[in-house]
């Protein structure tokens, strides 16, 4: 029997075993894995428009979502952002809506954000309905507070940066530069913003031109914090370069806030001549931008 079936097998007469069958379920699984919450309906959300893609790898749980549509509309949000928030912040699909409430609640009762305001914030900020109150949120407005950030109702947006992460390694970044503890945390105090810059693709390159292509300290930096929100290759450069070639320095404030016609007619005046230190009691100007617009800007004590 057993030469039969071996010489019927040499022979190709043998049924062969049927295929296996295509891994259907793992393709089905990995396609949608691979699509947008945009593309998918989610009950209290908007439709989503051709242009507004969110992040990947984020299934929306349809009675979750619409739990948190619900709570965001009560709270003054309008339609047209939940959308927006949801390709913004993913999580929005997929936290439990006692989260959102009890950041809702934190924002109103501890921050002491504005009801009004609500909608502003979370425009700006929609991570914060997902940031969890004990580790996030409280610790970050404790620290803000320490700080002496004035106005913290109107930048409720840097609540959801987590200390250890975001806020402490842009100060021990100013400290590097040589600038004292105290004197950075001023800087961040008086210049919020600098929280939210980058340090490798913004704060670092822009103080190693400053220190060394510039030739300057970092005391113009304590000055001056909003040196870090000038584009480098698009202002910071060209305008120091613009200087350079004729032997002016200016002031960081006089070479970088004003708009791109007065700075030419304020170096075209300067030529050969080099306007006093920020702290000379002569240094007081006042410079006009392009639009017409007068700032005033004088020396501290």
């Amino acid at each position: 029997m057993e030469e039969v079936l071996l010489r019927h097998a040499s022979h190709g007469l043998l049924p062969r075993p049927p295929p296996a069958p295509a891994p259907r379920r793992l393709r089905v699984v990995a396609v949608a894995l691979r699509t947008r919450p945009t593309s998918l309906a989610v009950p209290g959300f908007p439709p989503a428009t051709a242009t507004a893609l969110a992040p990947e790898h984020v299934l929306p749980s349809p009675p979750v979502a619409a739990g948190s549509a619900e709570v965001l509309l009560a709270a003054g949000v309008p339609s047209a952002d939940l959308r927006r928030a949801a390709g913004m912040c993913p999580e929005l699909l997929s936290v439990p809506v006692e989260t959102i409430t009890a950041a809702l609640r934190f924002l109103t009762d501890e921050a002491g954000v504005p009801a009004e305001d609500l909608p502003r914030v979370l425009r700006r900020r929609p991570r914060l309905l997902v940031s969890p109150v004990a580790s996030r949120l409280r610790p970050t407005l404790y620290f803000l507070r320490a700080l002496s950030v004035p106005d913290l109702p109107r930048r409720a947006d840097l609540l959801s940066f987590s200390v250890e992460d975001k806020l402490l390694p842009r100060i021990e970044f100013l400290e590097s530069l040589g600038l004292p503890s105290r004197a950075a945390r001023s800087m961040a105090r008086r210049f919020p913003a600098l929280f939210c810059y980058g340090i490798d693709g913004n704060m670092r390159p822009k103080a190693e031109y400053l220190l060394r292509a510039m030739g300057r300290d970092a005391d113009e930096l304590f000055d001056f914090p909003e040196y870090f929100s000038y584009a480098l290759a698009t202002r910071i450069a060209p305008r120091h370069e613009a200087c350079a070639s004729r032997g002016v320095r200016m002031p960081l404030p006089a070479m970088l806030r004003p708009g791109d016609a007065k700075f030419r007619a304020t170096l075209a005046g300067c030529v050969g001549s080099t306007p006093p230190r920020r702290r000379s009691p002569l240094w007081h100007a006042y410079w006009v931008d392009d639009a017409g617009a007068m700032e005033e800007i004088k020396a501290t004590a």
